[in-house]
């Protein structure tokens, strides 16, 4: 690395702590995916599969409105202590859990947590890199992502296999300590006075609805085969409008019409993570009852899917200046939009299972080549009191789609019959949407 660059002296510790931060993130949601069939199984939970994963967003989207805030009044110290701390109590609760209900509850806490630390990240990002590293810095993220996709979702299965899979949260615990020394000496760098930035009461309030509404999605889906046609389709639409309704003074004004400039960059990042998310968890529970594979060979496909990610983001930290923003979006949206159909055609023919698992990474192609090109683009548009808000906004839309997502696609799994194959088509082809209003929104962004 050359002088002032990421490993410069002057920048190699904040580098170095952050990445580890990230991976952490990285190997605990890589070896849930993996081991979530088995432990749903092993619990009799298998109702309160999409609710693990979308629990843990729901809490993710109240901790990233306050810890944005937060952030804009003392700095990113105090959501990052708290947010670690969150996070492993998580964790702790998790490997501990009797029933599925006490770890979705423990999965919340880590969402909270989760929240918090990515938000401090994103602030941290803008007050210690110069600008000319942002890009670098956030495909640095995606990167961090690599040594867990590869190792991650294969030792989750082995550890799930033999000794059990509350040990994959113990394991997670050890990374987060890890992460945690690293951190030590940023932690104490980031002190601050208080800005006189006020408190965003409303936007706190409305996080809370979002989330609540998010869990009452979910909650239908669970419910599907024990309430009428027309309560279920009521239910569905008045928390979808919830949704929507809650989302507006949390995001940037004109976020959801796809306004220019900043509002485009969050609405890309959400509809293109809703896409994936959604798609992503029902990978592994396919290849389990389909093909009847292991957890580990299962976690192949996540673990080539993450790579492919890598690549696309290394080749935008790289190259950035070379490609033009809004082209580079339309083309990683419209090879979203045409792997999940390719998934949903594949599984509808019952093609062999190396067909969809050399599929899936094309999606992390896609979702690598976007992420940081359109992060780095909205983290410049933001002032040193604007910081914490457009972190949070970002997230906020990464959150709030991703868990909207994993609602509808448990609605719509259960709708289908909760079989193969009907049922992963129908989720497959119902994720493709998002990735295709994202596309039309890619034309948008400059």
């Amino acid at each position: 690395m050359s002088a002032g660059g990421l490993l410069s002296p002057a920048l190699r510790a904040t580098t170095v702590g952050a990445l580890a931060l990230v991976s952490l993130h990285a190997f605990e949601a890589l070896a849930l995916t993996t081991v979530m069939p088995t432990i749903a199984r092993d619990l009799n939970g298998e109702s309160l599969y999409a609710m693990a994963f979308t629990a843990t967003l729901a809490a993710g989207i109240v901790s990233i409105v306050w810890s944005g805030n937060l952030a804009d009044r003392r700095g990113p110290r105090p959501p990052l202590v708290l947010g670690l701390v969150l996070f492993a109590v998580g964790l702790i609760g998790a490997g501990l859990a009797p029933t599925m209900p006490v770890l979705v509850g423990a999965r919340v806490v880590q969402g909270l947590g989760a929240g918090m630390t990515s938000t401090a990240l994103y602030v941290l990002v803008t007050r210690i890199y110069p600008p000319r590293l942002h890009t670098a810095i956030l495909a640095g993220f995606s990167a961090a992502w690599v040594v867990p996709s590869i190792v991650g979702p294969f030792v989750a299965g082995v550890i799930a296999e033999t000794i059990g899979w509350r040990w994959v949260f113990g394991l997670a615990i050890i990374v987060l300590l890890g992460a945690g020394a690293l951190l030590a000496r940023i932690v104490r760098d980031l002190g601050q006075d208080v800005v006189a930035v006020p408190w965003r009461w409303h936007a706190l309030v409305a996080s809370i609805v979002l989330a609540v509404a998010v869990l009452v999605l979910n909650l239908v889906a669970e419910r599907l085969d024990t309430l009428a046609v027309g309560l279920t389709v009521l239910l569905a639409v008045v928390a979808l409008a919830v949704v929507v309704g809650a989302l507006l003074p949390l995001l940037p004004r004109g976020t959801l019409l796809a306004g220019r400039g900043l509002p485009s960059d969050v609405l890309l990042r959400g509809l293109a993570f809703a896409a994936f998310t959604g798609a992503e968890v029902y990978l592994p529970r396919l290849l389990t009852d389909r093909d009847g594979f292991s957890p580990s060979v299962a976690g192949i496909a996540l673990t080539l899917t993450g790579v492919s990610w890598f690549a696309g983001s290394w080749v935008q930290g790289a190259w950035d200046t070379r490609f033009e923003i809004g082209r580079t979006a339309a083309v990683s949206l419209g090879l979203m939009t045409a792997t999940l159909v390719g998934l949903a055609a594949a599984v509808a023919t019952d093609a062999p299972s190396w067909v969809v698992i050399t599929l899936f990474p094309l999606l992390g192609l896609g979702i690598g080549t976007l992420y940081p090109r359109v992060t780095a683009q909205a983290l410049g548009r933001a002032d040193a009191t604007e910081q914490g808000f457009v972190s949070s906004a970002l997230q906020i839309g990464d959150s709030a789609g991703a868990a909207t997502a994993l609602a509808l696609s448990a609605i719509v799994f259960a709708a289908a019959g909760s079989g193969v194959p009907a049922a992963y088509v129908a989720v497959f082809g119902a994720m493709a949407v998002p990735a295709l209003v994202g596309w039309l929104v890619a034309h948008r962004v400059r």
